[in-house]
């Protein structure tokens, strides 16, 4: 069976229709973010400076803080330094980050 253009076009507008439909109803991040100011670090525990983040981190960081809401996160391995070792120093303060799926 030959497919011609206009058939093998149709199919993969199809499929990137029903990839942007998944994506759109799963989430299509690497979960969400969320942030909450604490006074200290716990016994034991590191933080992660703020300016060690890469870009995409600092902006997901940055608008979880200002908005207080759960901030989806881009891609896998933008979460890494959220969830280990799970503090941020920003601003002169401490910040526990919690990833959520």
């Amino acid at each position: 069976m030959e497919l011609g253009g206009r058939t093998v076009v149709g199919i993969v507008v199809a499929l990137v229709a029903i990839v942007g439909v998944v994506a759109a109803v799963t989430g299509g991040g690497a979960g969400s973010l969320t942030v909450e100011r604490v006074d200290e670090l716990p016994e034991g525990q590191g933080a992660v400076a703020f300016a060690n983040l890469d870009p995409d981190q600092r902006a997901v960081f940055e608008e979880a803080v200002e908005t207080g809401e759960a901030v989806q996160i881009p891609t896998e391995s933008a979460r890494n330094e959220f969830v280990e070792p799970g503090y941020v120093r920003y601003d002169g303060g401490i910040y526990k980050t919690t990833v959520t799926s």
